[in-house]
């Protein structure tokens, strides 16, 4: 005596599996997607999240004499889950263009965070001649942003990806948030 299942019994244990696999794939992906509290809120209230427009000066770095040696604007937009974009500032000297700065940021504490971003400089064929890294620990007060911090500029021959030389400085800036006008 043999048992054999009946019509259609294989196509139903396959969409049973289909079933449960994605029933399976659901969770997990909704347990990998939480969202990151923000835990950087400025004094009297407002969070980092949102564009900022940058004031930023190049300076000489302490102990030496206060020496501006570059000013220019940028805009930096700070996302949930510390990524950060940063763009509109010019290329660095010998650049023609420049990439968007990609970068992250994390709390530090209750108004303030730390932050890193970098872009590419590319000369007038469109090759690397630079990186540029800047690294910050602002603090939320008033509703700006206001910080110091460090930045690094690699100089590359865009001939043969070699790096010629490395500069590094420190820098100045203040940011209020992009808003409607009440």
């Amino acid at each position: 005596m043999s048992i054999s299942p009946g019509p259609g019994f294989f196509n139903r244990i396959a969409a049973c599996f289909s079933i449960v696999f994605l029933i399976l794939a659901s969770l997990i992906l909704t347990g990998a997607m939480q969202p990151t509290p923000v835990k950087a809120q400025g004094e009297g209230g407002g969070g980092l999240e949102g564009t900022w427009l940058n004031d930023v000066k190049i300076v000489a770095c302490p102990p030496g004499p206060p020496v501006v040696f570059a000013t220019f604007q940028s805009m930096t937009t700070f996302m949930r889950g510390g990524v950060a974009i940063e763009d509109g500032s010019p290329p660095a000297p010998g650049g023609v263009s420049r990439s968007t700065g990609h970068g992250i940021w994390k709390p530090t504490s209750e108004h303030s965070f730390h932050e890193f971003f970098r872009f590419h400089t590319f000369d007038d064929h469109g090759r690397l001649n630079s990186i540029v890294e800047f690294i910050s620990d602002p603090s939320l007060k008033n509703g700006e942003l206001i910080g110091n911090g460090t930045n690094t500029i690699t100089v590359i021959n865009p001939d043969n990806g070699a790096v010629v030389n490395v500069t590094r400085g420190c820098n100045e800036a203040t940011s209020r948030r992009f808003s409607f006008e009440d």
